[in-house]
């Protein structure tokens, strides 16, 4: 999904990376909302599966990358729009699985 955003975003920035790691955290804010404490799901969901889908590993390599290429303003924006979002996403997501959850009967 990433290499597909990068593609059609364009090189300059790792925009591919941004969108997977905020939709991570959007989805897991979700998870942990709508699951109310079922700890397996949150776990094997949200630990396992949603921890390979986000990319850490590649946002520091990716904002290294920027760093040597003399592009400090976009491997700051990075790191900090990067965290910015995700904090963002995953309020958004917490609030509206705990809206799911509670329709639910939750």
């Amino acid at each position: 999904m990433g290499g597909w955003i990068n593609h059609r975003a364009g090189a300059e920035f790792p925009w591919g990376t941004l969108a997977v790691n905020v939709l991570g955290c959007f989805a897991l804010g979700f998870l942990e909302g709508a699951a109310r404490g079922d700890a397996v799901a949150l776990f094997v969901l949200g630990r396992g599966l949603l921890a390979g889908f986000t990319t850490f590993s590649t946002l520091m390599l990716e904002t290294m990358n920027l760093a040597r290429a003399r592009e400090a303003d976009r491997a700051f924006f990075n790191v900090v729009g990067s965290l910015a979002l995700g904090i963002f996403a995953l309020y958004v997501g917490l609030g509206l699985g705990e809206s799911v959850g509670t329709g639910a009967g939750g």
